[in-house]
C-alpha cells in the first residue's frame, strides 16, 4: 500500500515512497479506470504502437530512424544527417525544451504523465501485468480454488516482464542496426552484430531493473527533467490540485464535514505515494489517477465530482486562471523563431555538403607556362546527403586566372557517402592579393545545382 498521510509530516522534505529511517517503502498501486485513466490508455497505446513499429518504418525509401554510430549518419525522416549536421541536433534540443516550458506554463507537467516512456510502459504495461498475476483479487480467487500459489504467481509475473523488456530492448536495438539485423525481429544475429549484441544485453538489463524493480525511483531520484518541469510552474499553471475549501475538515460519510471523506484512494492509486491532498508535490506527475478514484468515491456519495481536479493556483484562491500572459507569449514567440529556423535551414540544405579540410601537402611557388604561379592545394570532404547517385565539379571565378587540376575531374559520389578529394589549384602570383584571395568555390552537380563555401587560398 502506498504511504499514508502522516507517515511523514515533512512531506517537502521526505519522498513518499521512503519511510522514517530512509528505506524505500514498495509501492502496491491501485488501479481504477475512469475517463482519465481512459484517456492515458488510449494515448499510451498508441505510443507504444508507434515505439513497436518505428524500426519498420520508411520515409522515401528510407529508415524512418536509424541511429547508424559505426556509419556515423543519422537518418530522421528519411533524411540522413551527418556530424557535420549537428546545428539540426542543437535546434531540435533547444525547440524540446521550450515547447515543453511552454507546456509547463498551459497544462502543467503533461509531458510526465502522459507522454514520458517510463509512464506510459510502467503504467501501462508493467503494473498491470503484475496486477493481473498478483493483484488482491487473483490471491483471492486462488486461495479460494486453492490454484496458483505466491511462488508460482511470482514466476509468472517475471516470466511476463523478462518477455516485454526483451521485445523492448529489442525495438531499442533496431533503432541503432534495423530490422535485418534481427531474424522475423526477435532473434539477433549474434555473429554478425556483436555489438547489437552487447547494446541488446545491456538494453535489456536496464529496462528490466527499471520498470521491475527502480519504477518511481526514476521520476522522483533520477530523472532532472520532471525536477525542471516542477520549478517551471506558475500560479495559472493547470496542475492535479485537491479543493481544500470545499474538502476540508475531513471526516466519515454522515457526519457534517467537508467532502473528503479520508478514505486515503488518491494515495492508494498514486504511482509516487504522494498524498495530493498536501498540495502540489515535486513527486506529482499529473497522471490525474487520483482525480478518477475521488472521483469514484464522490459519485457513490452522490456528492459533485472533481474535489480532486484540474486547477491553477490562481482559480484556487478565487480569482481567474490567465493563459496569455508574458511567460506564454516569450515561450511562444522564442519556439516560433526556434521552429522558422530550423524550417529555413531544411529548406536551404543542400544535396552535397562540402568541408574545407586541412590539406597534406603544403604550396610551393613553381612556373606555369612561363608565368609564375604558386600552387595550392585543397582538400575536401564532400558528403552525398540524398539516396541517389551523384557527381560534381569545382568552379573557382574566373577573374582570378586560377587552374583546377584533379584526377578525375568529375567527382562521384555513391547515394549517403563521404567522399574526400585533394586537387591542386595553381593561383597567379598577381592574383595573391588581399581583395582577390578570399574567395568562393562552387561544386556544381552535374543537374545544374550548385552551392559554394568560402576559401582563402593563401592559407596552408
Amino acid at each position: 500500500m502506498a504511504n499514508a498521510p502522516g507517515n511523514s509530516s515533512d512531506f517537502r522534505s521526505v519522498m513518499a515512497s521512503v519511510d522514517a529511517h530512509g528505506r524505500r517503502t514498495w509501492l502496491h498501486v491501485h488501479m481504477i479506470m475512469g475517463v482519465w485513466r481512459l484517456r492515458r490508455i488510449l494515448l499510451a497505446v498508441g505510443l507504444i504502437g508507434f515505439y513497436l513499429v518505428l524500426p519498420y518504418l520508411s520515409v522515401g525509401g528510407h529508415p524512418a530512424l536509424l541511429l547508424d554510430i559505426p556509419k556515423r549518419q543519422f537518418t530522421v525522416a528519411g533524411q540522413v544527417f551527418w556530424p557535420q549536421d549537428f546545428w539540426y541536433l542543437l535546434i531540435l534540443i533547444l525547440i524540446f525544451v521550450v515547447g515543453t516550458a511552454l507546456l509547463v506554463a498551459l497544462v502543467g507537467r503533461f509531458f510526465c504523465g502522459w507522454l514520458c516512456p517510463h509512464n506510459v510502459f510502467l503504467e501501462t504495461v508493467y503494473r498491470p501485468l503484475e496486477r493481473l498475476f498478483e493483484g488482491a483479487a487473483v490471491k483471492r480467487l486462488n486461495r479460494a480454488r486453492g490454484k496458483i500459489g505466491g511462488s508460482w504467481r511470482k514466476v509468472l509475473t517475471w516470466t511476463g516482464f523478462i518477455l516485454v523488456s526483451a521485445l523492448l530492448a529489442a525495438t531499442a536495438t533496431m533503432i541503432f542496426t534495423g530490422p535485418q539485423a534481427f531474424s522475423y525481429g526477435i532473434i539477433l544475429n549474434v555473429v554478425e552484430y556483436p555489438s547489437a549484441a552487447i547494446f541488446y544485453g545491456i538494453s535489456l538489463g536496464l529496462i528490466l531493473f527499471n520498470f521491475a524493480w527502480f519504477r518511481e525511483q526514476t521520476c522522483t531520484i533520477v530523472c532532472p527533467y520532471g525536477r525542471l518541469q516542477s520549478v517551471m510552474l506558475d500560479p495559472e499553471s493547470l496542475v492535479v490540485a485537491y479543493d481544500v475549501k470545499r474538502g476540508e475538515p475531513r471526516g466519515k460519510p454522515g457526519e457534517v464535514t467537508g467532502d473528503c471523506v479520508d478514505c486515503e484512494l488518491c494515495i492508494n492509486v498514486c504511482p509516487t505515494g504522494i498524498d495530493i491532498r498536501n498540495g502540489n508535490q515535486m513527486e506529482c506527475i499529473h497522471c490525474t489517477a487520483c482525480i478518477d478514484a475521488c472521483n469514484t468515491v464522490m459519485i457513490k456519495l452522490d456528492r459533485p465530482i472533481n474535489l480532486i481536479g484540474f486547477s491553477s493556483e490562481a482559480e484556487m484562491a478565487g480569482g481567474k486562471r490567465r493563459i496569455v500572459r508574458p511567460r506564454t507569449i516569450i515561450y511562444t514567440v522564442v519556439l516560433a523563431i526556434l521552429v522558422s529556423v530550423f524550417a529555413w535551414r531544411l529548406a536551404a540544405r543542400t544535396n552535397i555538403q562540402t568541408v574545407v579540410l586541412s590539406p597534406d601537402i603544403q604550396p610551393v611557388a613553381i612556373t606555369l607556362d612561363d608565368k609564375p604561379v604558386i600552387r595550392q592545394w585543397v582538400k575536401l570532404s564532400l558528403i552525398n546527403r540524398t539516396g541517389d547517385q551523384r557527381s560534381a565539379t569545382l568552379h573557382l571565378p574566373e577573374a582570378l586566372g586560377c587552374i583546377i587540376t584533379m584526377q578525375p575531374t568529375t567527382i562521384d559520389l555513391p547515394p549517403n557517402k563521404k567522399v574526400e578529394v585533394q586537387a591542386a589549384i595553381d593561383v597567379p602570383v598577381a592574383s595573391f592579393t588581399a581583395a582577390t584571395c578570399p574567395t568562393t568555390l562552387t561544386v556544381r552537380e552535374a543537374n545544374g545545382d550548385e552551392h559554394q563555401v568560402e576559401l582563402d587560398l593563401r592559407k596552408p
